[in-house]
C-alpha cells in the first residue's frame, strides 16, 4: 500500500482534467482496485476549504483497460468525465483516452496523442496545481480495526495513521469493498474525505456521440 493521488473535479474543470489529470487531482493515501460496476461517492474538503461531492464509477472494461467515470453536480446538471485507464489513473501515463460531457456542451473525446500534446505544450493555460489532502507517503502506524456505518451499511475498516516526513499526519480508514480507491474516511487537520455511499451496478452515464478534440 502506498500514497498516491486521487481526483477532485469541478464541472468547469472537466476538460482541464482530461488535459493534465495529475496536475489537478489532490493527493491522498489510497489503494487502487477497479471492479466493473463498483462506485463510491465522497464529500471532500481540502486545505483551502474548497469542498466537492464526487462519484467514482468503474463502468466498463475493454481490451485496453477500464473506463472510470467521475461525476459531480453542476449548476446545469451532473457533469461527467470518463477516463480509459490501464492502471491507477492518478498517473498520467495510465490515461489512454478521456471523454467529457458538461451540461449544455458537446461531448468531447481526447485521445492519447492529444493528451500528451496538451500536457507538454499547453499546461500553463489550464490552471494551477491542486493541493494535497494529508500526507501521501511516510511511516504507517497500525491501529485497531473500527466499524464505520455508511448510509446504513456497516464496514469493518483497517485503521491506519500516516506519519508524513514533514510532521503532517493523517488517519485513514479503508475497506476493500469500496471501489475503486478503498477509502472510507480520511482526516488530516481541517482536511477530510468522507464516503457518503457506495454500491454495485454502475452503468456508463456518457452516451456520445463524441466530437474528437483537435489541436493544431
Amino acid at each position: 500500500m502506498k500514497g498516491r493521488k486521487i481526483m477532485l473535479v469541478a464541472a468547469s474543470l472537466l476538460l482541464t482534467l482530461g488535459v493534465a489529470a495529475s496536475s489537478y487531482f489532490p493527493e491522498f493515501f489510497h489503494d487502487f482496485h477497479p471492479v466493473v460496476g463498483g462506485w463510491s461517492t465522497y464529500h471532500m474538503k481540502d486545505a483551502r476549504g474548497e469542498q466537492s461531492k464526487l462519484t467514482f464509477a468503474i463502468v466498463d472494461k475493454d481490451p485496453q483497460g477500464y473506463w472510470l467515470e467521475l461525476r459531480t453536480p453542476g449548476d446545469g446538471g451532473e457533469a461527467v468525465a470518463a477516463f480509459l485507464i490501464k492502471g491507477d489513473p492518478t498517473d498520467d501515463a495510465n490515461v489512454l483516452m478521456v471523454r467529457t460531457e458538461d451540461p449544455g456542451s458537446p461531448a468531447l473525446e481526447i485521445d492519447k496523442d492529444t493528451l500528451i500534446k496538451l500536457r507538454t505544450e499547453g499546461n500553463e493555460a489550464f490552471g494551477g496545481q491542486a493541493s494535497s489532502i494529508g500526507p501521501t507517503v511516510g511511516k504507517l502506524a497500525g491501529m485497531p480495526k473500527e466499524t464505520i456505518e455508511v448510509n446504513g451499511k456497516k464496514l469493518t475498516c483497517r485503521h491506519l495513521k500516516v506519519l508524513g516526513p514533514h510532521g503532517q499526519e493523517a488517519e485513514v480508514w479503508m475497506n476493500d469493498q469500496i471501489v475503486p480507491f478503498g477509502v472510507v474516511r480520511l482526516v488530516s487537520g481541517k482536511e477530510s474525505i468522507v464516503l457518503e455511499d457506495f454500491g454495485k451496478g454502475a452503468k456508463p452515464a456518457l452516451k456520445g456521440p463524441y466530437k474528437k478534440l483537435e489541436v493544431p
